[in-house]
């Protein structure tokens, strides 16, 4: 027979008051209960996904080393870089590739030398000069009046030389040192 218990309980998952008839009822109506039961697979589906790619970003970089040649998916996970990264290096032919019909691949030592190759220029980047400072420097305007040279000329003599210029504001200013070793003019300080 039938139960005419009544009891008043709050729902699992709305939080809101409910009438239930018996002990064990958790939801005031299916749609809640099916919500309910949505969510928590939901929920193990996002961790089950993310214990496999925990695993694969840790076992599979041991896996990964051993590997002479790379798909593209596995190239971005031993890079560490995105596949949109991937693809924008290898457009640019800073990495080459291999292609198999449809398949594409990467040569190790073609990963390798693009590493190397990024760090070499890290170690060109620090070694430009920096900016002396206005008071060690002449404009670009300055050093056309004392030579008596066209702008044209300057410019052309600058990037032949390979001489460092600095933009500060609107002006364009070049080291007194490289000038005056360059013109062999002598200084007067």
């Amino acid at each position: 027979m039938g139960s005419n218990i009544r009891i008043a309980k709050i729902c699992q998952f709305c939080n809101s008051e409910f009438t239930a008839k018996t002990i064990k009822t958790k939801f005031c109506s299916l749609a809640c209960g099916s919500k309910n039961y949505k969510k928590r697979n939901s929920e193990k589906r996002k961790e089950a996904r993310g214990q496999k790619m925990e695993s694969m970003r840790n076992g599979g970089i041991e896996k990964l080393e051993k590997l002479e040649i790379f798909t593209i998916d596995e190239a971005c996970l031993f890079m560490g870089i995105s596949r949109r990264t991937l693809y924008r290096v290898i457009s640019r032919n800073e990495i080459a590739i291999r292609k198999v019909g449809a398949k594409t691949f990467i040569n190790r030592p073609e990963i390798d030398n693009f590493f190397e190759r990024l760090y070499e220029s890290r170690k060109n980047e620090e070694t430009i000069q920096r900016f002396p400072g206005i008071e060690h420097c002449y404009t670009i305007s300055e050093i056309q009046k004392k030579l008596n040279i066209s702008p044209a000329a300057l410019y052309g003599i600058l990037l032949r030389a390979k001489i460092e210029k600095y933009n500060v504001g609107r002006f364009v200013y070049v080291s007194k040192r490289d000038i005056e070793l360059l013109f062999n003019i002598q200084s007067h300080e």
